[in-house]
């Protein structure tokens, strides 16, 4: 009976410090706009899942569907675990990976952005620039 292996986290066996920042506004530009407007009170477009049009919610309501990260639950501001993920991102490249996490703590409204790139992390574009210049080179040589 043969095991498969096991399919690596994307936050384990990091070959470099994962990078943070705290914001009063999240980094992502449709979701920092979406927040402007929770703040003034003005309306903001309903989630397409639950019908169309707009309507003016308060921070809990927006952020309402999102879920709380299992992996990096607590507000780097606050210390507080009262967060809702709103944006994840994350490639996966050559076994190398680059991602990053923002959050949302509904307690002091501040926004936790966690960032990690492996150092030697290429997009398959870039792999393949080196590759065929590394090529050419060798046949001018």
């Amino acid at each position: 009976m043969s095991s498969t292996p096991a399919v690596p986290k994307y936050n384990e066996d990091l070959q470099a410090d994962i990078e943070t920042s705290v914001n009063d506004s999240p980094k992502v530009k449709v979701h920092r706009v979406e927040w402007a407007k929770v703040l003034a009170g003005s309306p903001v477009e309903i989630n397409p899942s639950l019908g169309s049009g707009f309507k003016v919610m308060d921070v809990n309501e927006w952020a309402g569907r999102w879920k709380t990260s299992a992996e990096f639950p607590q507000c780097l501001a606050c210390g507080g675990s009262n967060t809702k993920e709103h944006a994840f991102t994350q490639t996966w490249c050559r076994g190398k990976r680059v991602w990053e996490s923002e959050s949302l703590c509904l307690d002091c409204h501040r926004f936790s952005w966690r960032g990690y790139r492996d150092p030697d992390f290429k997009t398959p574009e870039q792999y393949e620039k080196e590759r065929w210049g590394a090529l050419v080179a060798g046949l001018q040589g």
